[in-house]
């Protein structure tokens, strides 16, 4: 061939291979109704073995992050309801005895046990001096009250106080 020849030439010489932009389609790819032009021998349009493969283990890794993270948020929402339900069995406990607090009484400093929500809390209270020493006029008791509980570990509130007599 002469290098001086262009593709045009090229393509309308007897004998030589005519590009594929040039040639007209094939009776097989011609276009079909409802199609919008012809379409090459091995192209589907659909997805290899290899991409689908990919694909569900990109949506496996992504769903059990998901599920991970929605198990651990209920979890913790658990443990925080139950953290609040202690908080307030504790300030009611400090309630009680800011009631029965004076002079001249003895505090009820027995720990007790209440049921909420399928949780069990142990209330306890300590004081400082005791519960069953008398309180000076003036004076003033130090008191921790100690609330636990057990879910998948026991955990504790404190809370403290000074009640004055």
């Amino acid at each position: 061939m002469n290098p001086s020849m262009t593709s045009r030439s090229v393509a309308g010489q007897v004998g030589a291979p005519v590009p594929a932009h040039v040639r007209p389609p094939r009776q097989d790819q011609q276009a079909s109704p409802g199609m919008a032009g012809p379409t090459a021998a091995g192209d589907d349009g659909g997805f290899t073995l290899a991409e689908v493969i990919v694909s569900i283990a990109l949506f496996t890794v992504v769903s059990f992050a998901v599920t991970l993270a929605l198990v651990t948020l209920v979890k913790l929402t658990g443990v925080t309801q139950n953290r609040v339900a202690a908080s307030n069995l504790a300030r009611q406990e400090v309630e009680k005895l800011r009631g029965q607090n004076s002079t001249a009484s003895q505090l009820d400093a027995t720990p007790s046990t209440v049921a909420l929500k399928g949780a069990r809390f142990t209330v306890t209270p300590v004081m400082t001096p005791a519960a069953t020493a008398p309180c000076a006029p003036g004076a003033s008791r130090n008191v921790t009250i100690k609330v636990s509980w057990r879910d998948s570990s026991t955990r504790t509130v404190r809370y403290d106080t000074v009640l004055s007599c």
